[in-house]
């Protein structure tokens, strides 16, 4: 599917207006991070571009700007437990691996973007119901997974690395204003589905 299909079918699965991906599309292949078209030949969406695509629109505070965004969400990984915790005591999550394909421990390394793309697979694949999850991305914040199992809902939530330290001294430490309005846009696994479709499983 080229990108405009693209583009013109994700905008109507979400239900939100073309010109709104297409500003991401077009930021996204400004910086590298979709192919672009050489001459006549039109390179089809992957996976990944199309994960990249959602992903910034939901978290982007300014769609020009969807590029940083991407950036910015690479570097959020999953708060699972480590291997050696997991070799220790043997728990298990039985959703695990219909919703991920792997078992919790196994996601370490993985960035968040990584993990969505995942899901997006396994959803295709049938082994857990897209109606039942969803992504969010809190603008400027962090995003998680979040998905309704066993009569609850559950998130898979993520931290920054690296994390930014700053030294300075009391004196000149300033008390930061309270947030008061705080921005999540979230993002149905039918969406996911229909990505993967329409790129690795056309």
């Amino acid at each position: 599917m080229t990108p405009t299909e693209f583009v013109a079918g994700l905008a109507d699965v979400m239900g939100v207006e073309r010109t709104e991906i297409a500003t991401v599309d077009r930021a996204l292949a400004k910086h590298g991070l979709r192919q672009l078209a050489r001459g006549r030949y039109r390179p089809d969406i992957n996976l990944r571009e199309g994960v990249q695509l959602v992903c910034a629109w939901a978290g982007a505070e300014n769609r020009t700007l969807a590029a940083d965004e991407v950036g910015r969400l690479e570097r959020f990984f999953p708060e699972v437990i480590p291997l050696d915790e997991y070799e220790l005591t043997k728990r298990t999550n039985p959703v695990f691996p219909r919703l991920f394909g792997v078992e919790e421990y196994e996601l370490n390394g993985l960035n968040y973007l990584d993990i969505v793309s995942m899901v997006a697979r396994q959803l295709a694949a049938g082994t857990f119901p897209e109606d039942r999850l969803w992504i969010a991305v809190e603008r400027g914040g962090s995003p998680l997974v979040s998905y309704w199992a066993e009569f609850k809902t559950h998130d898979l939530n993520f931290k920054q690395i690296p994390i930014k330290f700053e030294f300075t001294s009391q004196r000149e430490s300033a008390v930061e204003a309270d947030i008061n309005v705080k921005i999540t846009a979230s993002v149905r696994g039918t969406v996911l589905k229909w990505i993967h479709d329409v790129t690795e499983g056309a």
